[in-house]
């Protein structure tokens, strides 16, 4: 069965910033009139066939409720809900579906896109779709280097926009050559070169679609504090029993498909897996996701059913090449000998779970034969340190901590397996533990003096593209890595019609980057959630494409 649709059940008889922008999202504006039409959305309270309410225990808060500038899991989580793209995932066979754009063709030379969009559409607002929203949205997202600052974008972690398209509009690098609106509801993306996997990098959250009434130039923020899209849910206002901790949806009484999904769906910010599973098993939340080894004998002897996703993630250990230390070569060589990645997966991940020795996923199909893997041998790790100029001076090690990531179950235990592999080896480690919710990724991108981090990578779409492009296919503080070799590889990948050779290029890449050793792969995590009583179903999804609308709650 397709990887993007298989769906694991294990039985009951199997052994504070962003709090603040989000409730301004919900809350009017002194002097606003419930005449102004981004406060209408939030009154309209009907919600069509959909009853009931859910909660889900999630891990934090999102960072922005902007699609185009949100590259965590948590944040897409949200905005699926409430944003929605030209075209979908079909749950069953994993494939493109309908979805804004109820139809599309390709020309043959795969040069022009036109969508067509599908008919009475509106935003939570009331407004329309049309062709002109969407073309605007684009333009949008080919400038938000610009709307947000040029240079503060690029400190960041790279974004879907000019990770698909090779750059940001205007710029050399960039195939996106126009977006135009040739009717109502007719769309039209004209390439400069081809991008066969567009149709499938649409689908990501960053494309979703927002009223032009939050297309501001001059105020950017203005779409994560009043997030207007067409989706199924709308932000709603916060409770006091939210206590800035929990993200609260309900229902668009006007959505154009109508679904039997919960009428509300709240999501807590529950960053330790003991609180996610303490809360289910008092009732307080229906849904734990990011189950880890530890809490599933207690889940299973409870007799939850626990929903198991593909493996489609990375967990790596990431170099900065810029460091003194980790430049060399051969003291990367040496930490990458040190790690024992297969007791570190059988110790600290779910049963499924497999060693990473590269950085796509074998469901992929462009594993390389010939590229370095790197195995586990302390003896190698401390011959390669000792020949080289290491004198054990710290190196810092950044991890993140109080949260569990899809690819990350347990960061603190992880961290501390990976630290004693390293030691042993000769390496001297200084712990540099950060929250998550305090700016994890920001903070270690920062640190010049940065030696190592833990990070990882879930695929958005079914394409080596997903994984191989926003870590080494464009210029980023995380590994200061930059080989013009491997950026020339994929775009020519990007643009090659036959797979066979879309494959040989990707492997080449495979080499380059192990060839390199920029960051070392560790592991292809499962991931998967329990459910409370109360939800007979949830949408799994490898690319986490789950939208609380396809949620099936118990008959009462």
């Amino acid at each position: 069965m397709n990887l993007l649709s298989r769906r694991v059940f294990i039985g009951a008889s199997s052994a504070a910033g962003t709090a603040a922008a989000l409730h301004s999202a919900a809350t009017p504006e002194p002097g606003e009139g419930s005449d102004d039409p981004l406060e209408q959305y939030q009154e309209d309270s009907g919600t069509g066939e959909a009853a009931g309410s859910i909660t889900i225990a999630g891990i934090h808060l999102p960072s922005s409720l902007d699609p185009g500038m949100v590259v965590d899991t948590e944040s897409e989580r949200i905005i699926r809900q409430i944003f929605e793209p030209l075209v979908g995932i079909d749950q069953e066979t994993g494939s493109v579906a309908p979805l804004l754009a109820e139809d599309w063709e390709v020309s043959q030379d795969e040069l022009t896109y036109t969508f067509i969009l599908r008919e009475g559409v509106v935003f939570h607002d009331g407004t329309e779709l049309t062709a002109e929203v969407v073309a605007a949205n684009f333009e949008r997202w080919g400038q938000l280097d610009y709307l947000y600052g040029y240079g503060n974008i690029s400190r960041a972690t790279p974004l879907a926009f000019p990770s698909v398209f090779g750059g940001f509009m205007g710029a050399e690098e960039c195939v996106l050559e126009a977006v135009e609106a040739e009717d109502e509801q007719t769309v039209v993306l004209t390439l400069s070169e081809p991008v066969h996997y567009l149709l499938q990098a649409l689908t990501l959250p960053a494309f979703g679609i927002a009223s032009a009434e939050v297309l501001v130039d001059s105020d950017p923020g203005l779409i994560t504090r009043r997030p207007i899209g067409t989706g199924p849910y709308r932000l709603a206002e916060p409770t006091e029993e939210d206590n800035s901790t929990a993200t609260r949806l309900q229902a668009f009484g006007e959505y154009w498909d109508a679904h039997e999904g919960p009428a509300e769906v709240v999501v807590r910010a529950l960053p330790r897996t003991f609180d996610r599973l303490r809360e289910l098993q008092r009732g307080e939340v229906d849904v734990y996701d990011f189950i880890t080894a530890d809490n599933l004998r207690t889940l299973v002897q409870s007799g939850r059913l626990i929903l198991q996703r593909d493996p489609f993630s990375v967990l790596y250990m990431g170099f900065n090449l810029n460091h003194p230390v980790m430049s060399d070569f051969t003291i990367r060589q040496a930490a990458a000998r040190a790690i024992n990645r297969t007791q570190l997966v059988e110790d600290y991940f779910l049963d499924g779970s497999r060693p990473a020795y590269q950085f796509t996923p074998a469901a992929l199909g462009v594993h390389s034969d010939t590229a370095l893997q790197y195995g586990y041998s302390l003896t190698m790790a401390q011959e390669l340190l000792e020949d080289s100029d290491y004198d054990g001076e710290p190196l810092d090690f950044y991890y993140p901590i109080s949260s569990t990531r899809s690819y990350l179950p347990r960061p603190e235990a992880v961290f501390a397996a990976i630290a004693a592999d390293l030691t042993a080896a000769g390496f001297v480690i200084r712990p540099r533990p950060v929250r998550w919710e305090d700016g994890y990724v920001d903070q270690l991108m920062a640190d010049s003096n940065r030696a190592m981090h833990l990070l990882g990578r879930n695929g958005g779409f079914r394409s080596p593209h997903t994984f191989f492009s926003p870590l080494f296919g464009q210029p980023s503080q995380e590994f200061h890595f930059r080989d013009p070799e491997v950026m020339e590889l994929l775009d020519e990948a990007r643009a090659e019609p036959d797979q066979k050779t879309r494959t040989e290029l990707y492997q080449q890449v495979a080499d380059l980057v192990q060839d390199q050793l920029p960051a070392l792969p560790l592991a292809y995590p499962i991931s998967g959630m329990a459910l409370g009583a109360r939800v007979a179903d949830y949408p799994m999804s490898p690319v986490l494409n789950e939208r609380f609308a396809e949620i099936r709650l118990t008959e009462s």
